[in-house]
């Protein structure tokens, strides 16, 4: 019994690390479409104008 609660345990601590990993990754990847759209944004009004 004692050897399936250690098992037990650490797959519920694997999946703790898991989503707390993926929590992380998800608003590193917010700031990154962030960061892309204010490049996009800069490049389109940053053009050389044609006279």
């Amino acid at each position: 019994m004692r050897g399936f609660l250690f098992v037990l345990a650490l797959i519920l601590l694997a999946i703790w690390g898991i989503g707390i990993f993926l929590y992380a990754l998800k608003g590193l990847f917010n700031i990154v479409v962030i960061l892309a759209a204010i490049a996009l944004i800069m490049a389109i009004f940053s053009k050389p104008k044609r006279t």
